[in-house]
């Protein structure tokens, strides 16, 4: 793990021999009951160079157009790192 601050973090991984960067953010949902759960989701972005810094935004994880929200950093993860597989080839 790069960065890890503020809940986020930024992870290093080689997806076919290319060295891409993942970084997964928190995505707090408002509900107007807040019992109903997940209040809190997850969203992904990657970056073909290194960030220089924990703020940096990447480019977003998207699916038909609209930002893909993760119920878990894992998932956001995984689904990330298999979006680059088949685009990095």
């Amino acid at each position: 793990m790069l960065f890890s601050r503020k809940r986020h973090m930024i992870e290093k991984q080689t997806v076919n021999g290319k060295d891409v960067w993942i970084k997964v953010d928190p995505y707090h949902v408002e509900r107007e009951n807040p019992n109903i759960i997940p209040t809190e989701y997850f969203t992904a972005a990657y970056f073909l160079q290194e960030p220089a810094d924990e703020n940096a935004s990447g480019e977003l994880v998207q699916e038909e157009g609209e930002t893909k929200l993760f119920e878990s950093p894992v998932a956001a993860l995984t689904f990330a790192r298999k979006s680059l597989e088949s685009q990095l080839q």
